[in-house]
């Protein structure tokens, strides 16, 4: 009965992946919108979780985490959010609302030996979804621009942690990167004399390559009550394989009716895309794993990334998290007070992000605050963890858009004894 059930929440979950959308402007540049790394506890920490380990759920930020997975243990994790999100910018004074729902991720945990713990996950990689008009009159020539584009690239990932000796932990992760987005710019002008001609620029791009990056993690400890871990993560530059259709084709408006006349086409054009290297590192200090306290850092030099040989509106992103989290009565603290068993976190974070409008000195920033609560099950490893984002990205100046918003998740895991045999009298 528990197989069926997860079967039928994978389907689900699938179809959830296949409809999650992004409405930003920011979107256009780049890859799109990075999907955050964070899982469910570390999400309500303000993205915490580079340090992060426990035998109750999966990390995929750092891989090393993994080797700490009980020996007996099968955990199956998903995460559903939903965003709302408010755009405005002053020139001209408008305002918007969106709202979306998308599946975070979907991962499976298990022990391969006691200091062998192994995941296998898909996620969203990336998220396009952007629908921009702009008009003007230049030199008395009424004219529209647009500006659209749609897809994303997901990633299925096997992820792997090693206990190499006691307390150092070493992971490996590899991801097979896969999708498609398709994005088109267009002028056209408010005119049916045939004086001006109408430009339409399609491009679809085609993503199906793997990538792999390295954690590790060390433990000290301090006293009989404090512990405090030490991470690191490395990911490995890489040259992604795509592939592109062009498509761009003129028109003329003569009293309503369109002459198209195609004037570029490009099918399959082979190309690569620049994934740069990223460095980062954290610590979470525990005491009497009741309390939680930890910090990342993280960066990734996008100045320098091409794709199909061309740069784009990029730069250094950087990015700092900080969070805590309270357990009344430690982890694995025994008590018939059930809201003395909830972990209580709560975070904020900065990201500094790869959107870099460098002619106007503008570099896109998103900050924000989180919180959650972890509410585990009686008698059981399973938990259900929920959390709030609050933030805002971007900003009204120099014309930009600022972006305010609320993210609300549900983090599911199901945690499993599966590798005993029972026994019958």
């Amino acid at each position: 009965m528990q197989n069926k059930i997860i079967t039928l929440i994978i389907a689900i979950l699938f179809a959830q992946l296949a409809l999650s959308q992004n409405n930003s402007p920011y979107t256009r540049y780049g890859l799109g919108s990075l999907n955050s790394t964070h899982y469910g506890p570390s999400r309500a920490m303000g993205g915490v979780s580079l340090a992060y380990s426990s035998g109750r759920n999966l990390n995929y930020s750092n891989p090393a985490s993994l080797s700490c997975i009980d020996s007996l243990s099968f955990i199956f994790e998903f995460e559903v959010e939903s965003g709302f999100r408010q755009l405005a910018m002053l020139n001209p004074n408008l305002k918007s609302t969106y709202t979306d729902t998308k599946l975070s991720y979907l991962a499976f945990g298990f022990p391969i030996t006691k200091w062998w713990g192994s995941s296998l996950g898909i996620m969203p990689f990336s998220t396009v979804g952007y629908n921009i008009k702009a008009e003007d009159d230049l030199f008395d020539v009424s004219k529209t621009y647009f500006y659209e584009g749609s897809g994303g690239i997901n990633q299925v990932y096997w992820n792997n942690g090693f206990e190499l000796f006691s307390n150092f932990r070493l992971g490996l992760s590899f991801s097979y990167l896969f999708g498609m987005q398709n994005r088109s710019n267009s002028v056209k002008f408010n005119d049916d004399s045939g004086a001006y001609v109408n430009v339409l620029e399609e491009n679809i791009i085609y993503i199906n390559d793997f990538n792999i990056s390295a954690g590790a993690q060390y433990d000290i400890r301090l006293n009989d009550k404090s512990n405090l871990s030490l991470a690191a993560k490395f990911v490995y530059p890489k040259k992604i394989n795509s592939s592109r259709n062009i498509l761009v084709t003129n028109s003329l408006s003569l009293g309503g009716s369109a002459v198209i006349d195609t004037i570029f086409y490009a099918d399959s054009e082979k190309g690569k895309i620049s994934m740069p290297y990223g460095i980062g590192g954290g610590f979470l200090y525990a005491i009497n794993e009741k309390f939680r306290f930890g910090a990342d850092y993280m960066t990734q030099d996008w100045s320098k990334a091409l794709f199909f040989e061309q740069s784009d509106s990029l730069g250094n992103s950087n990015s700092v998290n900080l969070g805590f989290e309270y357990t009344p009565v430690g982890i694995d603290g025994l008590t018939t007070n059930y809201v003395s068993k909830i972990s209580y976190r709560f975070g904020m974070y900065f990201d500094q992000t790869y959107i870099n409008f460098a002619t106007i000195g503008e570099q896109i920033n998103d900050f924000g605050i989180s919180f959650g609560l972890g509410l585990p099950m009686k008698r059981s490893k399973t938990s259900f963890n929920v959390w709030i984002e609050l933030g805002q990205k971007g900003t009204t100046k120099s014309n930009l858009v600022r972006e305010r918003y609320l993210n609300l998740g549900l983090n599911f895991s199901l945690s499993d004894i599966w590798f005993v045999k029972r026994k019958f009298d």
